[in-house]
């Protein structure tokens, strides 16, 4: 009996100690909990975050997930001053305040406050609108991070008044790993930069012109004044100065004849920052079509003498008797000359009153042309040119006969604007001098151009490999451009091994879609293997563009595996090991049988209890 009573109790302590350890097995599984609406949410360990709450969150177009880059500016430093013509450094500290990886950050340079696209500067390696790309460059979280880009001065941005300086604005963004086709995390910083004339070699502007006697429309001859400036830091030798008139009549004379016994003025040396004053006897061609002189100076025996156009307010003579004035468009252009979508633009609109008669309150309104777009099923019209800071019509007091004025005006391009020409319609109401009312109409054609970019969203190019040992390389690239790509090529270049076969050829590459190009590559030498990989592809303007992304890695030596001994092979478990590895399973089946067997004993002695009690209480006598 005390055996049994001993055999029941161990089998009561093996059963608690094994109870905790299933329950801490199912503590340890995922931990789900079920909110008021009845959606369960997957909580896991690790950062905090879960697979289930950043689906949500992608799907919400939350963007801090707690995985992404928050970009801060924490310095820039730039020269005192820039020389025109000149490059200088550009040195941008940056902080990754997130805790994800920013990765590709990306430079985008406007200048004034209305962020206009770069019109006095260049980005050294950068593009047209100012973009600067770092390319396989990853900024961890927390970590601060400085990048030193190189600017140029345009040769044609002029020194300011002392005390004024250019202002530039610096944003950064980078790809965010749930919206890999859009930037996120912008941040701003503006800077100013002081430009001086200082070029090494001489160079010539024209600071004024004068004219006397004034001309008017009866004007025959004139003297023109011209006040003409080196503004290098170097002495201009032997200087000459030819002015000439550019276009020419039915006849075949120029519109303007110098009528001085040369139009060549000796000039000898002119010093640094030096000012002369150069006279010219002109008589005006009545048949002339333009204002256009050309003045050209020579000096220390240049192979190219520098041309500088001179466009003289100048009236052109009344070429017909009719008494109603006419105004029209005489031309018109655009800076850049290159329209990109979702950049601002400059229209120029020389407006010329053909007629000898004055005409007042000019009116020049432009029919903006709108577009309809569709996107996932949703219709939209949008406006293709929107003036910035005024509405779409234009006013001038008053334009003198037979004289031009221009216009000027500042458009922001719609970002989703289809690539092609657009027509602007242009019409023009004005006023003769005694009241009288006229209209006229004419076109600007305007070609917009979607910029055509690709971006490296992932890539795997290993660091190290050893010599025969094959290297696995993949990277993913998108078309984040709006328009599709042709002739699209993935290649190597450099000293790599086998590169004539990890050649990618697309064809045309969508806009929108992503690709991926993989390639294996087999070292051959020991040392450093560096190389490149290139994409190329022909854009909307029929361009061809190429992009490259440098690589380099530590090749060791070949892998000796003839040295390496061939593991002991295991013995086999005898019986024993057999029965150790499954002693639990032994026991559990043992305590199980035991159990058993006391549970059928105690219910037999309980039988049999039951029957005596009943035969007890049959055999008393009645009450």
């Amino acid at each position: 009996m005390k055996k049994q009573l001993a055999l029941i109790l161990l089998i009561a302590m093996v059963c608690m100690s094994i109870l905790p350890m299933g329950a801490a097995f199912a503590e340890n599984a995922t931990n789900s909990t079920t909110d008021k609406e009845g959606t369960t949410a997957t909580t896991t360990s690790g950062n905090g975050e879960s697979s289930g709450s950043v689906q949500n969150a992608k799907d919400k177009n939350i963007f801090n997930t707690g995985t992404d880059p928050l970009w801060s500016f924490v310095d820039i430093s730039v020269p005192d001053q820039a020389l025109v013509g000149q490059t200088f450094d550009v040195d941008i500290t940056v902080k990754n305040m997130g805790t994800g990886s920013g990765m590709f950050p990306e430079f985008r340079f406007t200048e004034e406050a209305d962020k206009k696209p770069l019109s006095h500067f260049t980005i050294v390696g950068g593009t047209e609108d100012g973009v600067y790309d770092t390319m396989l460059t990853e900024v961890k979280g927390g970590e601060t991070k400085t990048f030193t880009i190189t600017m140029k001065v345009n040769p044609e941005t002029k020194e300011l008044p002392e005390g004024s300086k250019y202002r530039i604005n610096c944003t950064i963004a980078s790809t965010n790993w749930q919206m890999k086709d859009e930037k996120r995390y912008n941040a701003t910083r503006s800077f100013d930069m002081n430009v001086v004339y200082a070029l090494s070699e001489p160079s010539f502007v024209v600071e004024g012109v004068t004219f006397s006697p004034a001309v008017t429309n009866d004007t025959k001859e004139t003297t023109a004044t011209i006040t003409l400036k080196n503004i290098s830091e170097t002495k201009a030798n032997n200087v000459v100065a030819t002015l000439e008139g550019t276009a020419v009549g039915e006849d075949g004379e120029k519109n303007i004849i110098v009528r001085d016994l040369t139009s060549t003025k000796q000039l000898y040396n002119v010093k640094g920052k030096q000012k002369v004053t150069l006279e010219y006897k002109l008589e005006l061609n009545k048949d002339r079509k333009n204002n256009e002189m050309k003045l050209t100076i020579d000096y220390n025996g240049l192979e190219k003498p520098q041309e500088i156009l001179l466009n003289m307010p100048l009236p052109i003579q009344q070429s017909t008797g009719g008494k109603e004035p006419k105004v029209i468009i005489q031309r018109y252009s655009v800076d850049p000359g290159k329209v990109l979508a979702g950049n601002y633009v400059t229209l120029y609109l020389y407006i010329e009153n053909t007629n000898s008669l004055p005409v007042n309150n000019v009116s020049i309104q432009l029919d903006v042309p709108t577009e309809t777009t569709s996107n996932n099923g949703t219709v939209s019209s949008g406006t293709v040119f929107s003036p910035v800071d005024s509405s779409n019509t234009f006013y001038i007091d008053r334009i003198e006969g037979k004289t031009t004025a221009l216009k000027t005006i500042d458009m922001y391009v719609d970002p989703n604007a289809t690539a092609k020409t657009y027509t602007v319609p242009v019409a023009i109401k004005y006023e003769a001098t005694d009241g009288t009312k006229f209209e006229s109409s004419d076109n600007v054609n305007i070609p917009v151009t979607q910029e055509s970019k690709v971006e490296v969203i992932s890539s795997n190019i290993p660091t190290a490999g050893n010599v025969g040992e094959p290297m696995n390389i993949s990277m993913e690239f998108v078309n984040v451009g709006k328009v599709n790509l042709t002739n699209f090529k993935v290649r190597m270049e450099g000293d790599v091994p086998g590169k004539e076969e990890n050649v990618f050829y697309l064809g045309t590459f969508n806009a929108g879609e992503s690709n991926e190009y993989t390639a294996t590559i087999i070292p051959e030498v020991e040392g450093t293997l560096s190389g490149t990989i290139q994409m190329s592809y022909i854009d909307a303007d029929n361009q061809n563009v190429s992009m490259q992304i440098p690589f380099s890695s530590e090749i060791g030596p070949a892998i000796d595996y003839s040295s390496m001994e061939e593991p002991m092979p295991m013995p086999e478990p005898t019986l024993l090991d057999k029965l150790k590895q499954h002693w639990l399973a032994i026991v559990l089946g043992a305590i199980i049988l035991v159990q058993a067997i006391v549970l059928i004993r105690i219910k037999k002695n309980l039988y049999m209890i039951k029957l005596l009690l009943r035969e007890k209480s049959c055999l008393s006598p009645a009450a």
